[in-house]
């Protein structure tokens, strides 16, 4: 798979794209979910200032048809958001995925958030485990198909980070101001919010999205973080970025895989460019916690509303087919 890094020497050796840095070691595995997207929402902000018109197909005219994937259409792009926790003498596992679906007809933008701990059946290994795991034993393009089976569509490509430079990116956009719904104090681990609406810098925004002292664990930190991600959707497209755009380039180039290509995310930039506000529909897998019948702390799917909600994602499609 090519870094970032390999796409701009590639296709564009006078462009140079971005890392998600912190200068200190300290676990940023939530902050990836917001990271990822970040990234995202960039490419979708800087892209036609990198480059202008481009007629590079979007969809990958060489990714054969599944009849296993129910939910598909040719006007959606499925984009599969990875957040790698990778640690010393360990394997590195995804703890951060998300689905985003592009709806490049309509110019809807659907993210749904996987919970790390989602039991799934991982092809090719013949065992049901976190669905986690499969970046653990095959990287990326397992955990591909491993999304793909689960939920019964096509991935069309992936992003990968490492996180860091979470806490970088924040305080190069001037900071990101939400309301914060209570006060926060963790002193072991830095996080120290006060309640009420205030401008976040980056130190202060990872403490937001890390926050999980509400009793709901990692699924109440995905309803926080698709929160900071809406206020961070509205405040990274704003004109004033096109001139922070180099220094985030250069932070995310660094800790950034993907197998989009430049002018494939040019391309992209260009179908949203003329959307003043974007609005980013969140969901979340539905389901449940199971720490008793499988050895171990799972997050269970609730298999008919999942079908209901990639059903509603997709259902103009369907009604196209019909007609």
């Amino acid at each position: 798979m090519d870094s970032m890094n390999n796409i701009n020497n590639r296709e564009n050796r006078e462009i140079k794209m971005p890392p998600l840095v912190r200068k200190k070691r300290r676990k940023l595995t939530p902050a990836g979910y917001i990271a990822l997207v970040a990234f995202f929402l960039l490419c979708l902000s800087f892209g036609f200032w990198l480059g202008g018109k481009t007629h590079t197909p979007l969809l990958p005219e060489d990714k054969p048809d599944n009849p296993e994937h129910v939910f598909k259409s040719p006007d959606i792009l499925n984009i599969l958001l990875l957040g790698v926790d990778q640690r010393e003498n360990e394997p590195a596992r995804a703890d951060t995925l998300m689905l985003v679906a592009l709806d490049l007809q309509e110019k809807d933008v659907h993210l749904l958030s996987i919970p790390r701990d989602t039991r799934v059946a991982i092809p090719t290994k013949g065992v049901t485990r976190k669905i986690n795991y499969a970046h653990a034993v095959g990287g990326a393009e397992l955990t591909v198909q491993t999304v793909e089976k689960f939920l019964k569509l096509p991935v069309h490509y992936y992003m990968e980070t490492n996180f860091e430079g979470f806490s970088n990116i924040i305080d190069i956009l001037g900071g990101i101001t939400i309301n914060v719904e209570e006060s926060m104090y963790v002193p072991l681990e830095g996080i120290n919010l006060k309640q009420g609406v205030q401008k976040l810098n980056g130190e202060d925004a990872l403490s937001y999205v890390r926050w999980r002292g509400d009793g709901t664990g990692d699924i109440g930190r995905i309803g926080r973080q698709q929160k900071f991600l809406s206020a961070l959707a509205d405040q990274s497209l704003r004109f004033s970025t096109i001139w922070k755009i180099p220094q985030l380039l250069e932070e995310l180039e660094k800790h950034v895989k993907t197998d989009l290509k430049l002018q494939q995310m040019i391309a992209l930039a260009n179908k949203f460019k003329d959307i003043k506000d974007i609005e980013i529909q969140t969901y979340q897998v539905p389901g449940k916690p199971d720490d008793v019948n499988y050895g171990g702390s799972y997050w269970i799917a609730d298999e008919q509303e999942l079908a209901k909600l990639l059903d509603k994602i997709y259902a103009q499609q369907k009604e196209s087919e019909k007609s």
